[in-house]
């Protein structure tokens, strides 16, 4: 049994508003649970692609396809090349075996009740990434620094990336925010270390996630 402590807003702004520029906007620890490491998880089959295996941590056997952001989910980039995508909309049930399967299994979960858009449900993975769930279904994801977890766009974008190599791949707009400094790019939003061209991402998310402004 691991115990991991697990993050939630507390109050309009006092999360995130007062975020500097150059800073990654800090994260409150309210929630200590315990997760139990040892159950399997199994992936649903979907989209015509092939099952894939059972991802058993610490197993040889078990699939080890790769995580891609996108700004309506997450795509799954198969050993063979093909890919299933986590679209934002589909189940908890089955959002969080599809993602463990290329993560491995989650590190925490949680609840936040005073999120703007209602009481959300939180799946933390490694490498900084969470997801978020309304009513079951899976809304939002969120990535920060801290965790090194390198994940990335298809195009390549991620924590790290400048505002130059993201307005190289799509239209981006930026402004000094209540969060700090702030980029939108279509459906993906995220802070920045400045607003100059060489600015580094901090701080990337995409879909409904808990924030005060």
């Amino acid at each position: 049994m691991t115990r991991v402590s697990l993050f939630a807003g507390i109050a309009a702004l006092t999360v995130l508003a007062g975020c500097g520029g150059n800073e990654t906007p800090p994260l409150v620890n309210i929630t200590t649970v315990d997760v139990d490491s040892s159950t399997n998880v199994t992936v649903p089959a979907g989209n015509g692609a092939e099952p894939v295996a059972n991802a058993v941590e610490g197993s040889e056997a078990a699939a080890t396809p790769a995580l891609s952001l996108a700004p309506d989910g997450l795509t799954l980039v198969l050993d063979s090349g093909s890919t299933r995508h986590a679209n934002f909309g589909i189940g908890r049930d089955m959002a969080v075996p599809m993602i463990s399967a290329a993560l491995g299994k989650p590190t925490g979960t949680g609840r936040n009740e005073e999120c703007g858009q209602g009481p959300m449900d939180m799946v933390d993975f490694k490498g900084g990434l969470t997801t978020f769930y309304m009513d079951g279904n899976f809304v939002g994801w969120d990535v920060d620094g801290r965790d090194k977890g390198g994940y990335t766009t298809m195009a390549g974008i991620g924590i790290g990336s400048t505002l130059r190599e993201l307005r190289g791949v799509m239209s981006v707009t930026v402004e000094a925010s209540t969060l700090g400094d702030e980029f939108s790019a279509g459906d993906m939003g995220g802070l920045l270390t400045s607003l100059k061209p060489d600015a580094t991402i901090t701080h990337i998310w995409a879909g409904s996630t808990c924030q005060f402004r």
